[in-house]
């Protein structure tokens, strides 16, 4: 089966094969950004912080119908930490043992974050890997047309 693919089509392929978790990943974290504006809000505390150049992290505990629960999602990205602000923002805005709003999700009080609707990226992560996405499908499935468009830009063959 494999070994009637060309070379473009196998490169196609891979191409498709590898970015599919990441575009799966990076509309899961769309959709749950935009319903996170509409989840209940509870308190909770902080309970550890670290932060380090841009990157920064917490680690909050809240309890939900006796429950208790432990996250360190600040936001849905595709990255650990939100990298639009720098660590020192983010220990302005959060410290130790403080009490903060958290947002849970109500079907799956396990899913929380601290600042709901915040996407950090993800539409522009989208955007590149479905661009990428579909010149990966053409290069399996249209090869012609996938050589026809990338032609002017670049000399494949």
């Amino acid at each position: 089966m494999f070994s009637n693919l060309t070379q473009i089509q196998v490169s196609g392929l891979i191409v498709v094969l590898v970015l599919t978790p990441f575009l799966i990943k990076s509309v899961r974290n769309f959709y749950l950004a935009n319903a996170s504006k509409h989840w209940p809000k509870i308190s909770g505390t902080i309970k550890e912080m670290s932060g380090f150049g841009k990157k920064y992290s917490v680690l909050y505990e809240y309890t939900v119908n006796r429950d208790t629960y432990k996250s360190n999602k600040i936001c849905f990205t595709n990255t650990n930490a939100p990298v639009s602000e720098s660590a020192s923002e983010f220990e302005k805005k959060y410290a130790l043992n403080q009490i903060i709003n958290v947002f849970y999700n109500p079907q799956n009080p396990k899913q929380s974050v601290l600042e709901p609707g915040r996407k950090d990226g993800l539409l522009q992560s989208i955007i590149f890997l479905g661009i990428l996405f579909v010149f990966g499908c053409l290069a399996v499935l249209y090869q012609d047309l996938f050589l026809q468009i990338l032609d002017p830009y670049i000399q494949i063959v």
